[in-house]
């Protein structure tokens, strides 16, 4: 920045009547940052209405789904025993179901070992085969117990056992990765290292299966104690014991699915209804620099909250999709029997001086739920074309449409280049903003250029005037 000292042979104050001079060319450039202000304000509003549709199109993919209406739910009379859960495929009913034998792996142990082992002399090799495979280890000289552990470990992919050592009881463990009778541990002892320094039993071992009795069936077996079966995941805990289990649409799940996009809904919804019929308050236009200097923090917000107000006041765009989610809300669908309708599961509206916004009777929809689900999930999931489209459906492709009109416009914060029309809107301003700002540069150094060339006059006829003085007052001097 250029420091100037001007004045000094006229005695004006320079900087004052630059400054003064200049606020018609500033207030210029205001009024375009203003602009500015104005278009980045609508394209945060923008951007908020889509960040509501985002939540509502998330909500409504959900109800897009058959098994959001089709989940089931498993009560078990003893969660001791046995839990579970269910594919939306289960089949509903009361079962029992008889936990004979719960599955486990296969285990070895040695007799007790120092952890101070260190093996010496030649190298021993041992095979271990497993479900998985097999692999042979070999214990060199100056490998400890817990060498020897982690080297079957590093094995463990190949051949399904794994290897610990308990160091509270000096002893050596091998155990199987998985459950079942498939589930072994075979060793080959080469150099009989297991067998004489471990003192492990040599002889195969196997895991068991799990068994149960299906309603009071043939004996099932699987290899391990979660397993699935007649699309119901069970989780085996306790043998010896019959448990009563039913299996029963969820209705809370869909219950708390549709619940979810009336909230969503009604977010989206009001806000567009709230920027579509705000007030617009002209005589508020965007602060400066200069004015927030002299305001406090609380009389800016203030202020800033009425500049913001009506700027999206009936605007095109909102109104149309608003016009035509509302639309696509309250339309029935064909072909779905007794439930054709968001009204007819307890989904409804008040007055017109709601704006759209859905009122739920949770305790008319869960009726309608146990009635005839399949009725209430067409409502929502129909993918036909046309009358015959879901709610859920035509709603999800309008959301989504009007996701993208509005992105068109207002672009997106993550997006790298804005080629929204906002955003080109904005860019356009901002060259203004520059090219003005570079105008005030050459108004200003103008200015000055003018002033210091009147210094420079004013200071020769002074020093003119000083030469006459001195002439006149020494008239010995001629």
């Amino acid at each position: 920045m250029a420091i100037r000292i001007s004045g000094l042979a006229s005695g004006f104050d320079t900087e004052s009547i630059i400054k003064e001079a200049m606020k018609a060319e500033i207030a210029r450039v205001d009024v375009v940052r203003q602009q500015k202000q104005i278009l980045e304000w609508k394209r945060e509003q923008y951007r908020e209405a889509n960040t509501k549709l985002l939540a509502l199109r998330s909500s409504l993919l959900n109800l897009k789904l058959q098994g959001t209406f089709q989940a089931k739910t498993v009560t078990s009379s003893d969660a001791a025993v046995l839990t579970a859960t269910a594919a939306s495929s289960a089949v509903e009913g009361s079962f029992s179901i008889e936990v004979i034998r719960l599955a486990r792996g296969a285990s070895k142990e040695s007799t007790p070992i120092s952890s101070d082992y260190v093996h010496s002399g030649g190298d021993a090799s041992f095979t271990l085969n497993g479900k998985a495979g097999s692999a042979t280890i070999t214990v060199e000289n100056g490998d400890t117990i817990a060498t020897v552990v982690a080297k079957i470990n590093e094995q463990q992919t190949a051949t399904g056992i794994r290897a610990t050592y308990d160091s509270g009881l000096n002893k050596f463990y091998l155990f199987t990765s998985g459950s079942g009778i498939d589930a072994k541990i075979e060793l080959e002892d080469t150099d009989g290292f297991l067998g004489s320094t471990l003192n492990v039993d040599l002889t195969m071992v196997q895991g068991v299966d799990a068994a149960i009795k299906f309603n009071g069936g043939q004996e099932l077996n699987f290899s391990s104690n979660r397993f699935t079966f007649n699309n119901i995941n069970f989780n085996l805990l306790k043998a010896g014991q019959t448990v009563d289990m039913n299996v029963s649409t969820n209705i809370d799940n869909a219950v708390e699915k549709i619940k979810d996009f009336v909230e969503k809904y009604n977010a989206a919804v009001g806000y567009i209804a709230e920027k579509l019929g705000e007030k617009r308050y002209r005589d508020f236009a965007p602060l400066g620099d200069e004015q927030k200097k002299e305001m406090k923090e609380k009389e800016i917000e203030l202020w800033e909250e009425k500049a913001k107000s009506g700027l999206l006041r009936s605007d095109s765009t909102l109104f149309n999709l608003y016009s035509v989610i509302r639309n696509q809300t309250s339309a029935t669908v064909a072909d779905t029997g007794k439930y054709s309708s968001l009204s007819a599961i307890g989904i409804t509206t008040a007055g017109w001086q709601d704006q759209g916004k859905l009122y739920l009777d949770e305790d008319k929809l869960r009726t309608a739920l146990s009635l005839d689900p399949e009725g209430v999930m067409k409502l929502f999931t129909n993918s036909v074309e046309g009358t015959d489209q879901g709610i859920a459906v035509r709603l999800y492709d309008q959301v989504n449409a009007s996701m993208k009109q509005i992105t068109n416009t207002a672009g997106t914060v993550s997006a790298g280049v804005d080629n929204s029309s906002l955003g080109r809107e904005i860019d356009g301003v901002n060259k203004r903003i520059s090219s003005l700002e570079e105008r005030l540069l050459e108004v200003e150094n103008r200015y000055y250029r003018q002033f210091t060339a009147m210094e420079q006059a004013i200071q020769r006829m002074n020093a003119q005037s000083q030469w006459l003085a001195q002439q006149f007052s020494n008239p010995s001097g001629r």
